[in-house]
């Protein structure tokens, strides 16, 4: 493929994946506005002591296979075939063991109600398994519109679902409802839709020859799930559920915000790299363009969400106000996250998932070591002191992938340093101009006026020519 058609399809990936993702996250806002107002905090810890188990069965099942084949050389229909009747069997058989272990999981949080929870918020994992060799065949020929169109559809389908049932008193069960109907319905579009469909002609012997590559993917994939959710089974026992309510609420909607960002990441990093494989300088130049893009965009976003959380959460329900300092932490937190995904797409490429599994245990062992000495001294020391670890891990991770194209840390600095200093000394400057206002609402809308027009002014003063190339697609209407 050449230079001009690689870049044109980067452009329109990313921005689809954007797209994709910020519509599915406006989606998810509204929705969880709605519920926010309608639902208690209790009810979000009910669900939250579940995302674990969910979680690693959603790892498990997915083997790492949708990594393994957008790396194989060509498209073969029989890999996608063996790859969907393995996890639809592997997935069938996890949730036949969650169900009848819905009964002690229930007993291990003193919550008898998470039984039936349980055994109903089990099926998402089950449904997104139809759909993971079609999603592979998505990404792999990058039709990341159409993808975004199947995942929006079912973002709204399941919202209109959970919104229903928490108006009419429904409580938790409006929780179950969203993620249930939202995995089945976006994974039977996509089983129905892609250009590949699943044949009754089963051989795997594709999975056997894609089982080395997927295995060290999965058990990165299951150390990280682990990592990511042992806070709230260390919060279960150690909090109300109230408590894990707030914890639960201040990471969700920073979560949000990261998942634009690593959506874009997501649908073109891997494809688009794995195209450039065996020319070293054509593979870092398409990583320094993604890490600044990622810079420009995510930075001032990420800060600016941390900076108008007061305004934001109190808008929404006050009795959520303790959110507030956990929203501000994750912020910094997902933006080491968002550099660690760059590197991570980096080594999928190169099909070093030997060196992910490394990172991922390193990087396990840290956090789950930080939450369980500090989360005795309260939520936010916690989530304080896994934000700082996860950008000591970024350095390690950084330390583990340079060779592969031959990357500098001062090419790091010089691609992103610049970026949050500019979004940084936007938001102390909208401080001091928006101070005294004192309407919640316009002060929010203040703050984000102000952070966007000093941020995007100081860039074209600079002359920034990650500004210049968005100005240019947009322009051109290339995407």
């Amino acid at each position: 493929m050449s230079e001009s058609s690689l870049k044109t399809k980067t452009a329109k990936g990313l921005f689809w994946g954007g797209m994709n993702n910020g519509l599915q996250q406006l989606i998810g806002a509204v929705v969880g506005l709605v519920l926010l107002s309608r639902l208690a905090p209790g009810d979000y810890g009910i669900v939250g002591m579940l995302a674990i188990f969910t979680a690693i069965a959603v790892t498990m099942q997915e083997g790492g296979f949708k990594a393994a084949l957008i790396n194989r050389g060509e498209f073969r229909a029989e890999d996608h075939n063996a790859v969907f009747w393995f996890t639809v069997a592997v997935s069938a058989l996890l949730y036949i063991i969650l169900f009848f272990l819905a009964g002690p999981i229930a007993r291990f949080y003193n919550q008898p109600e998470l039984v039936k929870v349980a055994r109903v918020l089990f099926l998402s994992f089950f449904f997104v398994s139809l759909s993971i060799s079609s999603d592979a065949v998505l990404l792999r020929k990058m039709m990341i519109r159409q993808r975004a169109a199947m995942d929006i559809a079912g973002g709204v389908v399941a919202g209109v679902i959970a919104i229903i049932m928490a108006v009419k008193g429904f409580g938790y069960w409006a929780l179950v409802a969203h993620s249930v109907s939202q995995s089945l319905v976006t994974s039977l579009l996509k089983l129905i839709f892609s250009p590949w469909k699943p044949s009754l002609r089963i051989d795997l012997k594709p999975v056997r020859e894609m089982f080395a590559f997927g295995f060290k993917l999965v058990a990165a994939s299951f150390v990280t799930q682990i990592q990511t959710n042992i806070f709230s089974v260390i919060l279960g026992r150690a909090y109300s559920k109230t408590e894990v309510g707030y914890y639960t609420q201040g990471s969700k909607w920073a979560g949000m915000a990261n998942q634009v960002f690593c959506g874009m990441l997501t649908s073109v990093g891997q494809p688009v790299l794995t195209r450039a494989t065996g020319d070293v300088p054509r593979q870092r130049n398409i990583f320094r363009k993604l890490t600044r893009f990622v810079a420009f965009t995510a930075f001032p976003a990420m800060l600016g969400l941390a900076f108008i959380a007061p305004e934001f959460i109190n808008l929404i329900n006050p009795e959520f106000d303790p959110s507030v300092p956990i929203l501000r932490i994750y912020c910094l937190y997902f933006i080491a996250f968002l550099l660690q995904t760059l590197f991570t797409q980096m080594a999928m490429a190169a099909g070093r998932s030997d060196r992910y599994l490394l990172f991922t245990l390193i990087n396990a062992a840290l956090q789950i070591s930080a939450a369980l000495i500090t989360h005795r001294y309260g939520l936010v020391t916690m989530a304080a002191t896994v934000t700082v670890v996860n950008y000591v891990a970024l350095l390690i991770w950084y330390l583990l992938v340079r060779d592969i194209i031959e990357i500098k840390l001062s090419h790091l600095l010089v691609d992103t340093l610049p970026f949050f200093v500019i979004a940084l000394l936007s938001i102390v400057a909208a401080h001091f101009i928006t101070g005294a206002i004192s309407h919640l609402l316009w002060r929010m809308l203040a703050k984000i006026a102000v952070v966007a027009a000093l941020y995007l002014a100081v860039m074209w003063l600079a002359g920034s020519q990650t500004l210049k190339d968005v100005l240019t697609y947009v322009k051109k209407r290339e995407l």
